[in-house]
């Protein structure tokens, strides 16, 4: 894949699960100096000359960096999305999903394409139609996160020029070995802790590696408008939790399942939000 050598584009969120392998990729294929990366304020890695912390609603720093660094584009993954930790504290994840965005929008929006990777949770799952949500699909989001980065996307489509790309549950490694559904799942499996999950929630879970390649792609072809990207498999949280286990050979009696109308005093629960990808996959399959 090749960049033209006029982009000059900032990344916003690189330690979230899907912005480091955008990152990553975009590391090997452009130079320093055509890169730069924005990571939370107490946040320290990466450690790079073009990378800086603070806050995505500090305007006045964005609008710093836009006199210079002068990106000619933008991918937007800043943002929150823990179901618990959001719904604990809305306003909190408002402000990180919401007010964050529009601050990147007041800034670079009127100038530059903006790319925008949102998520799958802006559906609730209930009543899924056969074959996964589609990008005509009203947006119906039942807790925080999908509430605040619907928005999010409304924000996004006030730029002269964006794309959104909504993300199926991305499955990988993050860059500090803490973010995503792997690494939590993980985590408690290595402590010799339990963990119970979903039988009947329901991602299309797309590899990171597969997310950076695509948005990488997106961003080239100068794709507009809206977009779905998610795996071609259906996976239950129960599933990835099966997966987790069995690829690292822990004992079988640390994962329990329950259904969704078990929970009792967790976050509303989707059900099935998996996407149709095809509009998205079949445009970068031409190129």
């Amino acid at each position: 894949m090749q960049i033209p050598d006029s982009f000059r584009i900032l990344v916003t969120g690189i330690t979230s699960i899907h912005g480091w392998p955008i990152f990553t990729q975009l590391h090997k294929l452009l130079p320093e100096a055509l890169l730069y990366g924005l990571r939370p304020p107490k946040s320290n890695i990466p450690e790079a000359g073009n990378v800086s912390s603070f806050c995505i609603t500090e305007q006045q720093k964005l609008e710093k960096i836009k006199v210079e660094f002068n990106p000619t584009h933008v991918i937007h993954c800043a943002g929150v999305c823990d179901l618990d930790v959001c719904e604990e504290r809305p306003e909190w994840a408002h402000s990180l999903n919401v007010k964050g965005t529009k601050a990147v929008v007041d800034v670079f929006g009127d100038d530059i394409p903006v790319l925008y990777m949102s998520t799958d949770l802006v559906f609730s799952g209930f009543n899924a139609p056969a074959g996964g949500y589609s990008e005509d699909d009203k947006p119906n989001p039942i807790n925080v996160v999908g509430e605040t980065f619907a928005c999010a996307e409304t924000y996004i489509q006030k730029c002269r020029d964006y794309c959104i790309i909504r993300l199926g549950l991305p499955l990988g490694d993050s860059i500090g070995g803490t973010k995503g559904a792997i690494d939590w799942i993980e985590s408690r499996f290595k402590r010799n802790l339990p963990v119970t999950l979903f039988y009947d929630e329901y991602r299309s879970c797309v590899d990171c590696e597969e997310i950076g390649r695509i948005a990488i792609a997106a961003l080239t072809l100068e794709l507009r408008g809206l977009f779905h990207l998610g795996g071609d498999r259906r996976w239950s949280l129960f599933d990835i939790g099966k997966y987790v286990l069995d690829r690292g050979g822990y004992a079988p009696d640390l994962l329990h399942g329950r259904m969704r109308d078990q929970e009792e005093n967790g976050p509303p629960r989707i059900g099935d939000v998996s996407l149709n990808s095809g509009k998205l996959r079949s445009l970068i399959m031409q190129e």
